[in-house]
């Protein structure tokens, strides 16, 4: 059965509930099929735009505090206190949940790296405390908004950079607005054609390509806007305001349908501002729900849910624009309202690796070694694998050498190590600081092939030429075993010639003095010369053997080699 559910916080606690807990700062309900609270979060007061929830955890900003407390979902509980050096006034997650992104007081952003503590500093770029926070659906990008009314456009990848020269300022300024930035939000396109809209105190809503910093459209408002919500479709956005009423903005009405086609795109309409129409604003003044603080849509886009500075959060049907129910009363104003990915879809993908336990930030690690670029050493990742990893793509060519799966990914899945592996390890492991043993020199080391004409050649023929050095160290380590095998043989053979020989003179000698055998000197010579010549015939047909059978060996290594 398909369950959809949404996660609210309140500021402060202003009124008693009785049907509440005491402390309790988080609330998670159930929207569908039935509406229930399921879990509540206690030691929390976050402001607006300081909430952020992944599939492990839930990030809180406390209003007011330098402290951001983290809760396990699983364990239902509150997992971490992480404390900073200035107040925090928006979180957001970005790169698969795996980086949080935090708007300080002092007007930069902080990056941090969950799973291993990697904490990052951006340049202080606005005047004002980073309000708002936004993040491309692809986290190569993200926005951040203030009270000093810009706009700045990031890039994720260069401020996770390890580099020290790389710059971490923004990448250009969307600075149209003459007012205090009070929402911003990214579309869902993962083309370069997305969008990114953005509200402020001077009642306008702007539309922007976040990508070439360009305002495709301007919107003049009726009122003050509090927050925003978009369309899962990208179709539209809807706008909330502080007399508790909404208003639905399309990019496809009656008055832009009549320019021409992809009127948002149009470089002539960029510049003339649109009035929506009155109709498409829409309240319940008969419930007195007060100022909208939060929004979030749910996952069909047909049901919009408000939080009020009252502590209800109130359904809206979008379709028929009408207020539908009050689904809670919370005991403070709503803060933060996010709709959690439905469950109960068939044949779901499951995400191949979950964060068990949150790392705390580690200024150390925001640089690679002695300024380099490289990963420092002491970095890692705190995270565990739920499934297999994905396969990357392999040409024809290398599918029929490798079969289809890297060695890394063999080694990886594989439930003990592999066979070759292992043997590969073996033969290192026996000549490993072994020099030249009876007259046979060692091979050449692997690394003293130049790589200067490997870097100017194509893609192709460096993978081949790897391939080929990688079977050529393999064949370098058998000879040199085969070689040592060859010597310990030769050594042997010696061994086993010089301790016959004596074991028969010391045999020739006991006869000789033995008095009590009683033979013929005809007899007795006649016998010790056969027996002596049996023997050397022995010994030359032993001598032959290995002989013939250490050639062969030396010629079958010499073919292999």
């Amino acid at each position: 059965m398909l369950t959809e559910t949404f996660v609210a916080s309140i500021s402060a606690h202003t009124k008693p509930n009785t049907g509440i807990t005491k402390d309790a700062g988080i609330f998670v309900h159930e929207s569908q099929p039935l509406a229930a609270q399921r879990h509540v979060f206690k030691k929390s007061a976050s402001a607006s735009n300081g909430l952020a929830v992944s599939s492990s955890h839930i990030f809180a900003a406390q209003d007011g505090k330098a402290v951001v407390h983290v809760y396990s979902r699983e364990k239902g509980n509150m997992e971490v206190v992480v404390p900073f050096q200035e107040r925090v006034h928006s979180v957001a997650l970005a790169a698969g949940e795996t980086v949080l992104l935090l708007g300080m007081e002092s007007g930069r952003v902080l990056c941090w790296e969950i799973a291993s503590g990697r904490l990052v500093s951006t340049s202080t770029s606005h005047l004002s405390p980073v309000t708002k926070l936004a993040v491309d659906p692809d986290s190569n990008f993200f926005l951040s908004g203030s009270s000093d009314a810009m706009i700045h456009v990031w890039s994720l990848l260069a401020v996770l950079s390890f580099s020290p020269d790389t710059s971490r300022s923004p990448i250009r300024t969307l600075s149209t607005h003459r007012g205090p930035i009070t929402s911003l939000i990214c579309g869902h396109s993962s083309t370069a054609a997305n969008v990114a809209i953005s509200i402020s105190q001077d009642k306008s809503a702007i539309v922007w390509d976040y990508r070439n910093g360009v305002a495709l459209r301007t919107y003049l408002l009726p009122d003050v806007p509090t927050t925003l919500s978009l369309d899962p479709a990208d179709r539209a956005f809807y706008v909330a305001y502080e007399d508790g009423s909404l208003q639905t903005i399309s990019f496809f009405d009656d008055i832009q349908q009549s320019a021409p086609t992809d009127t948002l795109r149009d470089p002539a309409l960029s510049h003339r501002p649109v009035q929506p129409p009155t109709g498409s604003r829409f309240n319940a003044a008969s419930q007195n729900l007060g100022s909208v603080i939060s929004s979030s849509l749910s996952w069909d886009g047909t049901t919009l849910v408000s939080g009020h500075t009252s502590g209800k959060v109130a359904s809206w049907d979008l379709a028929k624009r009408t207020y539908i129910t009050t689904l809670a009363t919370l005991p403070g104003p709503v803060t933060n309202l996010q709709f959690l990915p439905p469950t109960g879809f068939p044949n779901v993908k499951t995400p191949s690796f979950k964060i068990q336990t949150v790392v705390k930030p580690r200024h150390d690690l925001a640089t690679g070694n002695e300024g380099a670029g490289m990963v420092p050493q002491n970095y890692g990742l705190n995270m565990q694998f739920t499934s297999h990893l994905s396969v990357p793509s392999i040409s024809a060519a290398e599918s029929s050498g490798r079969g289809g799966k890297s060695e890394f990914k063999h080694a990886l899945t594989h439930p003990s190590f592999p066979t070759d592996m292992l043997e590969e390890s073996i033969l290192e492991l026996q000549t490993w600081g072994q020099g030249p043993q009876n007259g046979v020199s060692a091979s050449s080391d692997f690394l003293s092939f130049s790589t200067t004409e490997d870097k100017k050649s194509g893609t192709a023929s460096n993978e081949e030429l790897t391939e080929l050095k990688r079977k050529y160290e393999a064949l370098q380590r058998v000879q040199k075993v085969m070689s040592n095998e060859l010597y310990e043989l030769q050594k042997d053979n010696e061994w086993y010639k010089k301790h016959s020989a004596t074991q028969k003179n010391n045999a020739k000698k006991t006869g000789d003095a033995d008095g009590d055998v009683e033979m013929g000197e005809d007899e007795s010579g006649s016998e010790a010369g056969s027996t002596e010549e049996s023997d050397s015939e022995e010994e030359e047909e032993v001598g032959g053997d290995s002989s013939s059978e250490d050639e062969d060996e030396e010629a079958s290594a010499s073919e292999n080699a």
